[in-house]
């Protein structure tokens, strides 16, 4: 029972000491990181100032964010992101002094392709109120003439419906004198089944 005792008395003497040094721990923690709450607009050369000797000792900034130069906007800086955009800036100065938020970096970019972000596109109204829809530009394709289209029957079949409808054969067909394909042909009046019907799509009559 004994050392029972005195195995319990040490137990609470390391849990004591233990937790001693977490509260000490927590407390050079808060006295290290005193947090600033900052309101939007620009950061003074004193805050500048605080700020770059804070991450200079602590790897971080005393706030978990900095304001846009341009519109004053508070963006949240804290972990890989941070260190990505000091990298980015070229040192925790600059990213203070230069940092521009998205939205002023869209604007920026809206007024060098002179677009008026601010600018409503006001749409035109005739005198009953209706929406007038602006005329589409129409085209029209000029016809080919018998040489472009021998050019082409060289590589591809001018009309493939005829050609397929009268069974492989080109009877009917209106570029047939002009058409250099090598499938070209005409019926063979010996063979008596090689034609078919021209169009059958729409029939209804079932084949005997």
């Amino acid at each position: 029972m004994i050392k029972n005792k005195k195995k319990s008395k040490r137990t609470v003497k390391v849990k004591k000491v233990i937790t001693s040094q977490v509260i000490k721990k927590k407390k050079t923690l808060k006295t290290k990181t005193k947090r600033i709450k900052l309101t939007a607009g620009p950061l003074t050369e004193a805050q500048i100032k605080l700020f770059v000797d804070h991450y200079n000792e602590y790897k971080c900034f005393p706030g978990s964010k900095i304001p846009c130069t341009i519109t004053g906007k508070l963006t949240t800086c804290v972990g890989p992101w941070m260190t990505k955009k000091i990298a980015e800036y070229g040192g925790p100065e600059n990213l203070l002094r230069k940092y521009r938020c998205r939205g002023a970096l869209k604007k920026a970019k809206q007024i060098i392709k002179g677009v008026n972000p601010r600018k409503k596109k006001i749409k035109k109204k005739d005198e009953e109120g209706n929406y007038i829809i602006p005329a589409m530009p129409v085209s029209v394709r000029r016809e080919l003439t018998d040489v472009e289209k021998t050019e082409m029957s060289k590589s591809i079949c001018m009309r493939p419906d005829i050609f397929l409808d009268n069974g492989r054969h080109c009877e009917g067909c209106m570029h047939f004198d002009i058409c250099e394909n090598p499938i070209k042909c005409k019926a063979d009046p010996k063979k008596k089944n090689q034609t078919m019907p021209r169009i059958r799509m729409f029939t209804n009559r079932v084949q005997g």
